[in-house]
């Protein structure tokens, strides 16, 4: 009995021992159970590129034995729950796995972000092999799109962001035959009031069309503050035009739009808050004393008419920063930066007291949702890389003596290091065809949770490597690398 109890001793005291030993010593010698949380930004994005080209490949074959470039395109992935059993006994051939793809039509407003991710990554790619691979697969699935500017009103996204970079890497008439059809996109955008079809108000100075209130039940002019980012098909367009009056006409358009909704920010809110709305209407009444005017707004893809859905400021700050760039127009900078304000200021990391959640830079859905009715609501990392897009364009064409330069440039950088986390930038072995997990496209109930809200979004991922690929630029301008004096005589010799 004495021998039994004394090896227990010594095993237990061994078994602690080794216990306390692993404690002390795992940070050094044993791997975390998340590598990835250990590396520095440089090295997450590096890693993200790897994963990357994995995916993209893996994508284009998935959809090349399911669908057909511009009958499909893909938009959001699918997530598997229990009610899925009975859809899979009678639909055994129609079945997706587990984070595929889903697919909607050629019309759909963002099927042009996949041809675009694809000239992204042709762009970036330094392998010869790869680069042409990227490239052919970008037109491959750019081709299509070409009829369908007429159809859609997200032009921008499916015109100008995936023909611009076919534009800046051919020659001849393949190049002739983008700009064409970019400019018929531009036109499209550009042409006059119509009581029917929209367009541009003169009077009001947007980009819009006429459409009922569901709130007031009355006709109004109606301006989605998604559709902002259509600033950027004029203004390019406006440099490329050798056609002065019409071009004049393009970027004149562009900026009266980025600011006329500039001016409606915070309109209906607390003073001093400059959340967005999703849709907005103005009195185009000629007769009416408030004529031209900011009436309302409807928070359709938010969660109320008063409430900021997140990748709504995204798309604005995106928008005001592009126009920006191409301007250098001190009150559209003005505008940039109270939407950029905003943003930065509602991310959970700089909640309110108990609600604040440290070191979290990934955007609520909606931050009034998050800050009323539960601060651990559905991410929306979309909005997160469209943002940091939108604010790192802004920061190439600010001086880094700007007051505000440093401080977007951190939070870029806070932003991009949770992007790149395992949290939100599944490993491989994760079945998620998507690069970006844990993004909201619509989140009809606001209640409780569905996979509906809690997906991988294409645009996501578009604006993930958009934002990679001008992070990495300016990252590179700020390093300084001074050459020994030995060498350089060397070099002058």
């Amino acid at each position: 009995m004495f021998l039994t109890r004394r090896k227990w001793l010594v095993w237990s005291t061994v078994t602690f021992l080794s216990a306390l030993l692993i404690i002390i010593l795992k940070p050094r010698f044993f791997p975390s159970s998340n590598p990835r949380s250990e590396l520095n930004l440089e090295q997450r994005i590096e890693i993200t590129w790897k994963i990357a080209r994995y995916k993209l490949t893996n994508t284009i074959d998935y959809l090349s034995h399911r669908v057909e470039p511009g009958v499909r395109y893909p938009y959001l992935t699918y997530n598997r729950t229990f009610n899925d059993f009975w859809y899979d006994v009678f639909h055994k051939h129609d079945r997706l796995p587990q984070g595929a793809w889903k697919y909607d039509k050629g019309k759909f407003w963002a099927a042009g972000a996949l041809p675009a991710l694809l000239w992204k990554m042709s762009v970036h790619e330094s392998d010869p092999v790869m680069k042409k691979y990227w490239a052919d697969q970008a037109k491959n699935w750019s081709e299509p799109l070409r009829k369908l500017v007429s159809k859609k009103q997200d032009i921008t996204l499916n015109n100008l962001l995936v023909f611009a970079p076919w534009f800046t890497n051919t020659t001849g008439a393949e190049k002739q035959q983008q700009l064409e059809t970019i400019f018929q996109g531009s036109r499209l955008l550009a042409e006059p009031f119509n009581q029917r079809k929209g367009k541009f108000h003169l009077e009001i100075g947007t980009l819009g069309y006429t459409l009922k209130s569901k709130r007031k039940k009355l006709i109004y002019w109606h301006s989605f503050i998604d559709h902002s980012i259509n600033v950027e098909q004029l203004l390019w367009s406006a440099n490329y035009n050798p056609n002065k009056l019409e071009a004049d006409d393009w970027r004149n358009k562009a900026i009266i739009h980025l600011k006329t909704l500039g001016k409606t920010l915070g309109k209906n809110r607390n003073p001093g808050v400059d959340g967005t709305w999703q849709r907005g209407y103005f009195d185009d009444n000629p007769t009416s004393s408030t004529y031209g005017q900011f009436l309302f707004n409807e928070g359709k893809q938010g969660w109320k008419d008063d409430s900021t859905w997140s990748r709504g400021q995204a798309w604005f700050i995106y928008a005001s920063s592009i126009t920006y760039q191409y301007t250098q127009d001190l009150e559209v900078l003005a505008i940039a930066k109270e939407a950029i304000n905003y943003f930065l200021s509602h991310l959970p990391d700089r909640f309110p007291g108990t609600l604040r959640r440290p070191n979290d830079y990934i955007p609520p859905w909606d931050f009034d949702y998050a800050l009323e009715k539960n601060p651990d609501t559905e991410k929306d990392s979309s909005a997160a890389a469209i943002a940091v897009s939108g604010v790192l364009k802004l920061l190439k064409f600010l001086p880094h003596s700007d007051p505000d330069w440093e401080r977007y440039w951190q939070d870029v950088k806070n932003i991009l290091f949770n992007l790149t986390s395992s949290e939100y930038l599944p490993d491989l072995g994760v079945p998620q065809m998507s690069l970006l997990s844990h993004g909201c496209y619509h989140h009809f109930d606001a209640i409780k949770s569905s996979k509906d809200y809690d997906n991988g979004l294409i645009w996501g991922d578009y604006f993930l490597i958009d934002s990679l690929i001008e992070y990495e630029t300016i990252n590179h301008s700020l390093i300084t690398l001074p050459i020994p004096k030995q060498q350089n005589q060397e070099n002058e010799v």
